[in-house]
């Protein structure tokens, strides 16, 4: 079955999307839910666990967001508290075109589908919330209101993160804000070494 779409070229039926997430599988009904999708930008990789690395990686994150973080830590240490940890997300199972994340505690159950859709132009990001308790209900609260507005932006990102990548890998180019962190650091150029 196809239809004629905006420009008059054939669209094909419905594809397998966000119905078909491994985010949903193991919380069919969650309590809270978004879906994401971005494009790839031209950016021609195929592994979704490079794609979910890419998108909740450190260097991914918005400058502006760091230093707020940084300023948070600070003011901790302050009150002689220890900041909490980096949360580091590293995809627990891939299967086909999509990757999973699954970060769990005593209050959330959260699973993270990150899947490249066919084509491999679209980048689709399928978050499932079920909270555990009250407290995972108040803990997550704040975070609901703009949950899909820093994933969308985390995930817009990814492709520019991927392309770095490959640019610091081949020995030959490296970033330019690699290259003065290095030097600000005191350890000069990546060629230097």
């Amino acid at each position: 079955m196809s239809t004629e779409g905006l420009f008059g070229d054939p669209v094909p039926g419905p594809v397998g999307g966000a119905a078909g997430s491994l985010a949903l599988r193991d919380i069919p009904i969650p309590d809270y839910c978004d879906v994401v999708i971005v494009p790839t930008r031209g950016v021609e990789e195929q592994d979704p666990r490079l794609w979910a690395d890419a998108i909740f990686s450190h260097e991914n994150i918005p400058l502006a967001s760091r230093g707020l973080r940084a300023l948070r830590d600070e003011a901790i240490r302050l009150f002689d508290m220890v900041p909490p940890p980096e949360k580091e997300f590293v995809a627990d199972e891939v299967l086909g075109s999509e990757a999973l994340i699954i970060d769990d505690d005593d209050k959330l159950a959260v699973r993270i589908g990150v899947a490249l859709l066919p084509g491999g132009e679209l980048l689709q990001v399928t978050t499932a919330v079920k909270y555990l308790s009250v407290r995972g209900r108040l803990a997550f609260a704040p975070r609901r209101l703009m949950h899909a507005a820093a994933v969308n932006t985390l995930a817009r990102r990814a492709p520019t993160t991927l392309r770095r990548r490959s640019l610091v890998g081949d020995p030959g180019a490296a970033s330019l804000t690699g290259q003065v962190s290095r030097r600000a650091l005191g350890r000069g150029s990546s060629a230097e070494r």
